[in-house]
């Protein structure tokens, strides 16, 4: 089990667009069971080379999550939202798979304003399958319609934002 911040405790994580597992690989102490999820198979390999096999890894888009409901105590995503078609059913997928008063965090690619909106008219000619960059406003608004209170700001940066929630009783 981790603590983190004297009050979360997890003994299970899921990140979702896992990629090469870096970020699990940080979660991986003890007795945490970790689990991932990427579109990719080729990530996926990376993952399991890193991970090993007592990692959970499986080739999985945000929308349709191949764990049973309750799985989870926490949900971990970054740098992924913003490739999402539609983060409101992948935030619903989330808050399935997790534990009642389970914890989810995000981290996302974030810029000012105006930025952000040319870069969304931009994205479109692009090929690397990003769809839309969000507003904090516009990440806590999905997330408390898939079910979560509490939503936080974390952290943020002039390029990156960390939010976190918990999932409703």
């Amino acid at each position: 089990m981790v603590t983190v911040a004297s009050t979360w405790r997890f003994e299970s994580v899921l990140d979702v667009g896992c990629g090469a597992g870096n970020l699990l690989n940080l979660f991986k102490h003890g007795d945490v069971k970790v689990a991932g999820a990427d579109l990719s198979p080729k990530m996926i390999e990376k993952a399991k080379k890193r991970l090993g096999k007592t990692a959970d890894l499986r080739v999985a888009d945000s929308e349709n999550l191949p764990w049973s409901a309750g799985t989870f105590d926490l949900v971990v995503s970054t740098d992924s939202l913003h490739h999402w078609p539609d983060p409101v059913k992948a935030f619903s997928e989330m808050r399935r798979v997790l534990k009642l008063e389970g914890r989810v965090i995000i981290g996302d690619v974030w810029v000012p304003s105006l930025l952000r909106q040319l870069g969304n008219l931009l994205v479109r000619f692009g090929k690397e399958g990003d769809v839309r960059v969000y507003s904090e406003g516009e990440v806590r608004r999905m997330l408390n319609e898939a079910g979560f209170f509490n939503v936080e700001r974390a952290a943020s940066s002039l390029s990156a934002i960390l939010m976190h929630a918990k999932a409703r009783k």
